[in-house]
This record gives structure tokens, C-alpha cells and sequence, in this order.
């Protein structure tokens, strides 16, 4: 239930920071440098934490549908 809540929050966070990459183009200067920079650092690191914390088992990924176990 946690890793669910968590995946769904880094996807929350993952997305705004997509679509203020997105839609910096408004800004210019130094405002929009620094917005531009903040957006990629919280999309790298979101990348990293679903890479180390939030990734599937190899046996959970294994075939689709999952199969009974015996």
C-alpha cells in the first residue's frame, strides 16, 4: 500500500515538473533558467527514486497475465 501511494505521488510530481518543462518557454532571463533547471533536477530525481526504491521484483514482471503458482 505504501510503494502504491508512492508511485502515485512521484508520478504526481514527475508530471508537473513535465509540464512545467513544457510550458517554460514564456519566461526569459534568469527566471526562466533557473525554472527550466529546477524542472530537469526534479525530473532526474524522480527518475532515481523509481529506479532504487519504486521498481517491480524480476518475478513479478515475469509474464503478463501472471500466471498461478502452484
Amino acid at each position: 500500500m505504501v510503494k502504491r501511494i508512492l508511485r502515485l505521488l512521484v508520478k504526481l510530481v514527475a508530471g508537473l515538473a513535465g509540464v512545467v518543462f513544457l510550458f517554460d518557454n514564456h519566461l526569459s532571463g534568469t527566471a526562466g533558467g533557473l525554472i527550466l533547471l529546477a524542472s530537469i533536477a526534479v525530473l532526474t530525481l524522480c527518475g532515481i527514486v523509481w529506479m532504487i526504491f519504486l521498481r517491480e521484483d524480476e518475478d513479478a514482471c515475469e509474464s503478463w497475465p501472471p500466471r498461478a503458482r502452484p
